[in-house]
């Protein structure tokens, strides 16, 4: 009788795989030579056979197991798990299952067991024999397969293989939907095919051909979709080579990063831009002229046709308007100028520096029309007015111009600050002469060099202030009479670097126009009452102050405190207002002359 086709034939009938004979010799070299571990027992479940394999990895003696049963040999736990696939076994049936081992030798090993009848040459089901192969590493390897696949395919980064034909080899599903396609349909197409004749030999010829010839290669580009969407992307491609190292196409990663690029461009937007207007701001300012400077320097046709001027636009009179109507009313004011402005320049760079302070950067090679452009400006603006809760405001404006031309680059090359000073000092002038004028800097202009030295002035009286440079004179004040006593007035000097005494008028005048009397008023209260104490009793002093101080509440408060502590020298110190129509509170000015003359 010919043996079932699912059980294998051990001859001879002894059920040992122990008999002589060639063919027997054959199978037990299989048999012991065989790296899965191999057990053969009869239909009564006692072990007959056991191979190397086996015993070395389960730690066995082969006498501790040959004519054992299964159950003293594996333990009850695996003998009750085998009893069912024995049995099927038995019954002619071949059962393999994966498992989990349990044993101290398989445990954390993954084993696939078969389970296979074993007959004999009468065909008679004599055994089974039990195939135990640790699986555990393979297992381990196809699922890190597996999962690098699955990243692969899930990516959000669309990735690709394509041939040196210009074919896709391999898709994930991200590439292949970006192009309307499955990854299985997308193998085989031609990318010219898939992303467009242009994009194709503007962008994947130039750059796969420098990867096909072993180059990484890395590049970016933007892509507008049928329906008008715009997108952003950046592409990373690497030699994709076979199992002898030859190159055989490109593997290329492409990432989304639209929200990354139109996020950079907000910010970068938002920082070149003014919140409150949305005209540019003082960094796009900056950045506009130092590119107009730089082609200006290297071409010196541009400068002698002055193609660019900087026009400084200055509010007069601003504060008026949020005194009197609120910082709302102020900021729809400045609003309202932007808007003017930009339907006045057309496509000149708008900048709004900060408070009621414009910026214009004019392209034109005629001067006068750029002079004509800023009185247009003057006049549209106080013409327009402003209307806030039934209250009209009329907006009036200073303006200042700088030109980039021949005589601005005779000197050197000016930096962007020096532009804008240029244009600043321009519209302060403009101020001076009673605003909504325009006014135009010059190098060798005297006015503009006046105002230069003013600034010098500031500085000399700021660094005074802040390093101590100042001292204290008395001149005599002769008296009308013969019955007066000595009396001086307070006289105050700066000392320059050098030691020099410099007179003050310059720097007194600088600092009133730039509101710095009133530390100056207070360095010289107090020093005076600090000396006041080593001068004969009978000596009394005058002291000027500037109407800025005396209408001032904080300087107001601050000269009575300290004659407070001095009560002693009341009767021997006067004060004199030197320009009552500087005063900025009459009422502040009022309440100090009282309390003065109660201190007398």
């Amino acid at each position: 009788m010919e043996p079932e086709r699912n059980t294998v034939d051990l001859r001879p009938n002894t059920g040992d795989l122990r008999s002589d004979g060639a063919l027997n010799d054959a199978f037990r070299t299989a048999f012991h030579a065989s790296p899965i571990r191999l057990v053969y027992c009869d239909s009564d479940f006692i072990i007959r056979d056991i191979n190397e394999a086996f015993l070395r990895h389960e730690g066995f003696q082969r006498a501790e197991a040959i004519g054992q049963s299964m159950a003293r040999v594996f333990g009850p736990v695996v003998e009750n798990r085998r009893v069912g696939p024995l049995t099927a076994a038995l019954a002619g049936e071949t059962v393999s299952s994966v498992e989990w081992g349990l044993r101290r030798a398989t445990r954390d090993r993954l084993m696939q067991i078969t389970h296979k009848p074993v007959s004999d040459r009468h065909g008679v089901i004599a055994g089974v024999l039990v195939m135990m192969e640790d699986t555990t590493d393979l297992y381990r390897l196809e699922n890190r397969i597996f999962l690098q696949e699955e990243v692969f395919r899930q990516s959000s980064e669309a990735m690709a293989v394509v041939g040196m034909d210009y074919r896709f080899m391999w898709s994930n599903r991200a590439n292949a939907e970006t192009w309307g396609y499955t990854a299985e349909a997308l193998v085989g197409q031609h990318l010219a095919d898939v992303i467009g004749a242009d994009a194709f030999a503007a962008r994947a010829v130039p750059n796969l051909s420098r990867v096909f010839a072993g180059e990484p290669v890395e590049y970016a580009f933007r892509h507008e979709y049928d329906n008008g969407d715009i997108a952003f992307f950046e592409l990373s491609c690497v030699p994709f080579r076979d199992p002898a190292g030859r190159i055989t196409g490109a593997a290329v990663t492409r990432r989304d990063v639209t929200k990354a690029t139109l996020m950079r461009e907000e910010l970068r937007r938002q920082a070149r831009q003014d919140s409150l207007t949305g005209l540019a701001n003082r960094y796009a300012l900056e950045e506009e002229l130092n590119a107009r400077i730089a082609r200006c320097a290297v071409s010196d046709a541009d400068c002698r046709d002055c193609r660019s001027a900087l026009m400084l636009v200055d509010l007069d009179g601003f504060k008026v308007v949020n005194d009197l109507a609120g910082h709302s009313a102020g900021d729809e004011v400045l609003k309202q100028v932007a808007g003017l402005l930009r339907a006045l320049t057309g496509d000149a760079l708008i900048a709004r520096l900060g408070g009621d302070e414009f910026a214009i950067v004019i392209d034109s090679s005629d001067k006068t029309q750029v002079k004509d452009l800023a009185t247009r400006i003057i006049s549209a603006l106080e013409s327009t007015g402003f209307d806030w809760d039934g209250t009209r405001h009329v907006i009036r404006a200073s303006v200042g111009l700088a030109y980039l031309d021949d005589d601005i680059f005779d000197a050197a090359r000016p930096s962007v600050y020096d532009v804008i000073n240029w244009a600043d000092r321009a519209c302060l002038l403009a101020k001076e002469k009673g605003g909504a004028r325009v006014s135009v800097y010059h190098p060798r202009d005297s006015e503009i060099l006046a105002r230069f030295q003013e600034i010098g002035n500031l500085r000399v009286v700021q660094d005074a202030l802040d390093n101590n440079r100042f001292e204290l004179f008395v001149m005599p004040i002769s008296p009308i009479d013969a019955e007066a006593g000595g009396s001086y007035e307070v006289l105050l000097r700066v000392v320059a670097d050098d030691g020099r005494l410099l007179p003050p008028a310059a720097f007194i005048a600088a600092a009133e126009r730039h509101k710095l009397m009133t530390r100056v008023d207070k360095w010289v209260v107090t020093h005076t009452l600090l000396q006041m104490r080593d001068i004969p009793d009978e000596v009394s002093l005058s002291v000027n102050l500037s109407g800025q101080s005396v209408g001032d509440t904080e300087f107001r408060d601050f000269l009575l405190a300290v004659l407070d502590e001095h009560p002693q020298l009341h009767q021997r110190l006067a004060f004199e207002i030197t320009e009552t129509a500087a005063v900025r509170s009459m009422e502040t000015a009022r309440d100090l002359i009282a309390a003065l003359k109660a201190r007398r």
